[in-house]
């Protein structure tokens, strides 16, 4: 009988974080994760896309597996769009972003 690869870890972390805090949630078989993408988790209030900040062997606190990656529908050119600031200028669903990388309040108006 052969026994079942671990899981990976991803350490993840919210938008709204400003301290170093991560979050560790399990790498589902199926799915290829690099440090760097964005990826959706379940949490308290709902679906959230965070970023994976790192990659673990194992997590004492990892409970939940990742649901999916962000699938990034930018062309190039508005993947290379960004504001004088440096902030992006459309998010991964193309939805157009202000100078703070906020989305509009407008948003479900035109779908």
């Amino acid at each position: 009988m052969s026994e079942a690869t671990p899981l990976l870890v991803a350490a993840v972390k919210f938008k709204w974080q400003k301290d170093d805090k991560t979050y560790d949630y399990f790498i589902p078989a199926d799915l290829t994760v690099n440090v760097g993408d964005r990826v959706y988790v379940a949490t308290s209030k709902g679906e959230t896309k965070v970023e994976v900040v790192a990659i673990k062997d194992a997590s004492d606190k990892a409970e939940k597996l990742i649901l999916r990656a962000v699938e990034d529908l930018r062309t190039d050119e508005e993947k290379a769009a960004k504001y004088p600031n440096g902030q992006r200028k459309y998010s991964e669903d193309r939805t157009m972003l202000d100078e703070k990388g906020n989305r509009s309040i407008f948003d479900d108006v035109d779908r």
